[in-house]
């Protein structure tokens, strides 16, 4: 078996720190999610902390298909929970584009690994958001059949804009940046084990 394949126990990592991954974002991207005004940044903050948990998968699976697997993992549970379709594509089309980054470097490579986090937090942030500007019936309507008070939901549509989306989706490629140094830094030993550099 080729050694860039995944086997059972990489699968069985995946899977469980995919949701570690997950859990992570989501505790430290909901406080900002909670007030209207700060939502637009939540992935921003989200990509940090949840940066090492994506960089200590990469040190322990870095082979083909493994950001695909974790991020299907990610798209699923959001779906299932109530997110809009619109969320898991962000999140899937980011899985594609940090594949095809990360393989560049054949999975070993700290900066195309760091490219492909970054192509992952655009990808999550604007499925989260630029629907509500290329939609905005469609994206209130689903809001509010989510449950979502009409009064939260106003709040964030009075401040989004183009500008303001474009300036998010830059702050979650810094942020994703500094996750991936993070990570870095506390996962030294995993990544000289995985000859990631």
């Amino acid at each position: 078996m080729s050694p860039n394949k995944l086997k059972a126990k990489d699968l069985v990592t995946i899977a469980i720190f995919g949701v570690v991954f997950m859990l992570t974002y989501l505790l430290c991207a909901l406080p900002a999610g909670l007030i209207a005004e700060l939502s637009p940044f939540c992935v921003a903050v989200g990509m940090i902390p949840s940066g090492i948990v994506w960089t200590y998968i990469r040190a322990k699976a870095p082979k083909r298909f493994a950001i695909l697997v974790q991020c299907a993992i990610f798209a699923i549970i959001t779906f299932l929970r109530g997110s809009g379709w619109f969320v898991a594509v962000g999140i899937l089309a980011g899985a594609f584009f940090a594949e095809i980054l990360a393989g560049i470097g054949k999975y070993k490579s700290f900066r195309w690994n760091t490219a492909g986090y970054a192509a992952f937090a655009v990808c999550l942030n604007l499925g989260l958001f630029s629907l509500m500007l290329f939609a905005r019936d469609y994206y209130y309507n689903f809001c509010i059949e989510s449950g979502q008070s009409a009064a939260y939901i106003d709040a964030r549509f009075s401040i989004m804009s183009w500008p303001l989306l474009l300036l998010t989706t830059a702050l979650s490629v810094v942020g994703a940046w500094l996750g991936m140094l993070l990570g870095r830094v506390m996962l030294k030993k995993h990544f000289a084990k995985a000859g990631i550099v």
